[in-house]
């Protein structure tokens, strides 16, 4: 899950790609207005490119990370983001549920609180 991360604070896609299994699924938190759900590793791509489109940078910044029974990992994490444009910065802190299938991320789940993360989870 750290390559991972990692791998999308560098803005290595293929690093990314490579680390996420053939059948991931993501949805960001219901919070966000229109919130994605991605599917497979090509949805991956488009939307690591669409995220190009808007932020100049992006990273996580980990406060703590919980293994969890059934191969799931919680992570709080601050999100920091540069607008292409504006050049202006935002960050905002959200939890994220992964799970893990051999070896590679199956999922990647975004909540606005470790309640709801926990909720989840069970």
């Amino acid at each position: 899950m750290r390559a991972w991360q990692a791998a999308a604070n560098d803005g290595r896609l293929e690093d990314l790609l490579a680390l996420t299994h053939r059948r991931f699924e993501m949805t960001e938190a219901s919070a966000l207005p229109g919130a994605a759900r991605i599917i497979g590793r090509e949805g991956l791509r488009r939307y690591c490119y669409g995220w190009a489109k808007i932020w100049s940078d992006a990273e996580w910044r980990e406060q703590e990370l919980i293994e969890l029974p059934r191969n799931q990992i919680a992570l709080d994490a601050t999100l920091r983001l540069r607008g292409l444009r504006s050049s202006i910065w935002v960050e905002h802190r959200w939890w994220y549920l992964f799970e893990i299938r051999d070896g590679l991320i199956l999922r990647n789940d975004g909540f606005q609180t470790k309640e709801e993360l926990l909720e989840q989870a069970r």
